[in-house]
């Protein structure tokens, strides 16, 4: 059932293209949309007619453009689908709804410590279902549901092994088990690369084509954005900065755990990562020491991405306060990180300006990317 409905979805790849391209512009001119495609105008008209008669697309105000006749701006009709986003950490899970413009609509921290899966799962499923009650303009508008949690992917399909404190979610095929429990398609995906996902869908992707995402969670990972689309890799790993360093050298990379275990040896009790937004002081003394300690890893990650994929862009994110990745920058560039004999082009340094977690808001936008827009 749920395929069929699915595949009743389905676009053309010149549909995909003119979405995504409506997407990014964001009330572009109905007359302007072709010089954006390979497509004759005859075709890019009669392809947005179909759109609006699915009701994919609407009509708004009339643009001016030149001397010709004003034309109809082309947008996306934000309630023609929906999708749900989870972002699963160690100490917190986020869920999201999104609508086809992939503007939040309701989002719901889980109230306890996410540690064991059952409960979680049962709270979840319970949750979407209020949502389903609480909002019935969603019913058979909701297409699917990206899972991102924080670790990385194993050989066996659907299989995360996640840090320590999630190890009840390890050895499992979550997508199958998630898919099965909400009835519903899921995503199984690194919650580093969707935080890529929500940057390349509303933020920095908007500006930089190709970027690197480094998400500074409990642990320190990344994601890579190559010429707008999220780049996943054979296995869904990539990006997993994390690997460069030596086991004698991950005590030093710049993850929030061991902040907050810095900070508790000074008699700081920050209790989890979730809540150090929420309680960061940038006079605490210890900082000084965790960015000094740290920023030499951080600049060998930035190099590493400068070396593989030559961004043009590099974005902070995750869950640290943007006022510390803003010292962190700075730190970096009081160390004097660009070498002399280094001459390439230095990418954009930039703390995530997100208002919304770009890891949930990712996950929630996969769905609509596999099924809508261009891959």
């Amino acid at each position: 059932m749920i395929n069929d409905v699915m595949e009743s979805m389905k676009v053309t790849a010149n549909e995909r293209m003119i979405l995504d391209i409506v997407r990014r512009s964001k009330g572009l001119a109905r007359s302007a949309i072709t010089r954006q495609t390979n497509l004759t105008q005859q075709s890019v008209h009669r392809i947005v007619d179909r759109l609006l008669e699915l009701e994919y697309l609407q009509l708004g105000d009339s643009v001016v453009q030149g001397r010709g006749q004003p034309s109809r701006a082309v947008n996306l009709a934000p309630n023609a689908f929906f999708s749900l986003g989870v972002s699963l950490n160690t100490d917190v899970m986020l869920v999201c709804l999104v609508n086809f413009n992939g503007k939040i609509l309701v989002q719901e921290n889980i109230p306890f410590a996410p540690v064991n899966r059952r409960e979680t799962q049962t709270w979840l499923r319970a949750l979407v279902v209020k949502w389903r009650q609480d909002y019935p303009f969603i019913e058979g508008r909701i297409i699917g549901l990206g899972f991102a949690m924080t670790g990385y992917f194993v050989k066996q399909k659907g299989h995360i092994r996640p840090p320590d404190p999630l190890l009840d979610w390890a050895g499992i095929d979550l997508e199958h088990e998630l898919s099965h429990l909400l009835n519903m398609p899921v995503i199984l995906l690194n919650n580093a690369t969707t935080g890529a996902i929500g940057e390349a869908f509303h933020g920095a992707g908007l500006k930089y084509q190709t970027f690197g995402y480094l998400s500074f969670d409990f642990g320190f990972g990344g994601g890579i954005v190559i010429d707008g689309e999220p780049f996943f890799g054979a296995f869904g790993n990539a990006g997993e900065i994390g690997r460069i360093y030596t086991t004698d050298e991950i005590p030093k990379r710049p993850a929030l755990a061991i902040l907050l275990e810095m900070l508790a040896s000074r008699g700081v009790h920050v209790p989890s990562v979730a809540r150090l937004n929420d309680e960061f002081d940038s006079d605490w003394p210890v900082l000084a020491e965790w960015i000094q300690l740290t920023t030499p890893h951080l600049l060998r990650a930035i190099n590493a991405l400068r070396s593989v994929i030559d961004p043009s862009a590099i974005v902070l994110g995750g869950q640290i306060p943007k006022p510390l990745a803003r010292m962190l920058l700075a730190a970096l560039e009081q160390q004097g990180v660009k070498s002399p004999q280094d001459i390439s082009v230095w990418p954009k340094m930039i703390v995530s300006e997100l208002e919304d977690d770009s890891a949930v808001l990712g996950a929630a936008l996969q769905p609509l990317r596999n099924m809508f827009f261009r891959k």
